[in-house]
């Protein structure tokens, strides 16, 4: 005696939510490149910096990149930037 079950092979794949879409969308157009500019005075002079390094065997290591407006700075102000 054979019984028949209850669920069934649904040929074809799910309907994408708008999440999904959404999703594609932004990796299919990335972002436009766009000037890097200081959020306080809009100046564009960037001063890549390094917060914490340390001299191991006469090196310097390690430490954490900082980006800083050079207009502010030389203004005596240090905005970060990202």
């Amino acid at each position: 005696m054979t019984t028949k079950h209850p669920f069934h092979v649904i040929e074809g794949s799910q309907e994408q939510t708008n999440t999904a879409k959404l999703k594609q969308a932004r990796k299919a157009n990335p972002a436009a490149a766009h000037p890097f500019r200081c959020h306080r005075c809009g100046g564009g002079e960037i001063i890549e910096t390094k917060v914490g390094m340390i001299y191991k065997n006469g090196k310097p290591q390690g430490g954490t990149k900082q980006y800083l407006c050079g207009h502010c700075f030389m203004r005596g102000e240090r905005v970060v930037m990202a």
